[in-house]
């Protein structure tokens, strides 16, 4: 390379002027790659220090095990949703993944274009929150706003992976989303309404395909407020070796594996206790899969078939019976979490144990369900004897006709299939 000026700094580094330039460059080497570096200055003893700079950082870096070139956000960013958009077409959380990919389109991308992953410091993403706060036009939503960083996450975690940056490149996102509203959710009588709605339906029916989902949702909303578990992913991948059954005193102990749904990712398979009164459903479905095997999932039509409008079917139930709106937005298959939720904590249920129990954390309890918390201390807050079962609590819980018929102390038989099988 023919320079018109070259000054060694020191061992390994130089600075030089190329024809037709009259700025700087630098060159050295870092590993077994040369690398030539941009100073950008004019003046020597600016370029002596930028290339310095550059020197240190790259060695820096290369004994950090991050490569040379870390690519734009951008080029992460489209490389991320073309992993979404594979993710979509083989079904797997659709809705989620599309959101995502819209976060990224509307809001990241738009914003770093052009910007290295690894110059994107802390004031660059502070600077972003106050962007994208006009841009949305106002604060978006705690909720909203974890979507945001999770799909900023597989970003920085697609350039992590490929070490183009270390952990220490990656700034703090904004965490602070305006606080969410109250959720919708069922009073325990409105529950039973809509359950003995679907029991009685499903009697009257006379067409196969339509009994076999009736007596699917009637099994599954008895689950989802027996267990607090999320409609979904959550429930439609437990399977039957998933759950786990045994009498203590002749009383039904059951337990479920959640092992696919919206936080296995991070906290890994959670145990969750379901109520015992659930034991007469659960005998049903089995009774329903004779040749049940231990992968088999368990929310399945009788005939084995994936159930396609299980969800639209409650809705409609909802609209028929005059349950669908609330005074805090629509109601869904969703609500039904967030009644067990609401009637655990009238219950004075351990809140550590039910954001355990529900695959969720303390914070967003008190964030969703804040309303709930004084009132459940009222006596001791106000000095004042109130009744001691609040109405909506699971002590106060009527249970269905079907647990009712049941006899509680005869699953001796059912207990011991299960452990001649192996699983229920």
């Amino acid at each position: 390379m023919a320079y018109l000026q070259k000054i060694t700094i020191f061992t390994g580094l130089i600075i030089f002027i190329q024809q037709g330039s009259q700025r700087w460059y630098a060159r050295f080497k870092v590993g077994k790659k040369h690398v030539t570096y941009a100073t950008g200055e004019i003046d020597v003893d600016a370029a002596k220090v930028k290339a310095t700079e550059a020197y240190y950082k790259r060695r820096a870096e290369f004994q950090l095990g991050i490569k040379a070139g870390a690519q734009n956000f951008e080029v992460l960013a489209n490389s991320v949703i073309k992993d979404l958009g594979l993710d979509i077409a083989n079904g797997k959380s659709v809705k989620t993944n599309t959101v995502y990919i819209g976060i990224l389109k509307n809001y990241h991308i738009p914003y770093f274009t052009g910007k290295r992953i690894d110059t994107i410091e802390q004031k660059d993403m502070d600077a972003f929150s106050v962007w994208r706060k006009k841009e949305f036009g106002g604060e978006l939503s705690s909720s909203s706003l974890q979507n945001h960083n999770a799909v900023l996450g597989k970003v920085y975690d697609k350039a992590l992976r490929s070490a183009q940056i270390t952990k220490y490149h990656i700034p703090a996102f904004d965490t602070e989303g305006k606080r969410q509203q109250r959720r919708a959710s069922f009073t325990w009588g409105e529950f039973r309404k809509i359950s003995d709605y679907i029991d009685n339906d499903m009697k009257r029916t006379k067409n196969k395909t339509s009994r076999m989902l009736l007596e699917l949702l009637y099994d599954y909303i008895d689950f989802v407020v027996a267990t607090g578990m999320r409609p979904g992913t959550e429930i439609e991948h437990v399977q039957w070796q998933d759950i786990s059954f045994k009498l203590v005193d002749g009383v039904p102990e059951i337990t479920v594996a959640v092992r696919k749904g919206k936080t296995t990712l991070y906290t890994g398979t959670r145990q969750v206790v379901v109520r015992s009164d659930f034991v007469a459903n659960l005998v049903d479905l089995a009774n329903r899969f004779p040749d049940r095997k231990a992968d088999d999932l368990v929310f399945r039509l009788a005939d084995g078939s994936e159930p396609k409008s299980l969800s639209r079917k409650f809705s409609d139930i909802l609209a028929k019976l005059g349950l669908k709106e609330s005074p805090y937005g629509e109601r869904t298959l969703y609500s039904l979490r967030h009644s067990y939720i609401t009637w655990s904590l009238k219950n004075k249920c351990d809140i550590a144990a039910l954001a355990k129990q529900c695959g969720t954390s303390i914070e967003m309890i008190d964030r969703n369900y804040s309303h709930l918390l004084p009132s459940m201390f009222r006596q001791e807050f106000s000095g004042v004897a109130y009744e001691q079962k609040e109405p909506d609590s699971l002590k106060r819980r009527e249970p269905s006709q079907r647990a009712r018929d049941a006899n509680i102390k005869s699953y001796g038989g059912f207990e011991k299939s299960i452990l001649e099988r192996g699983f229920i």
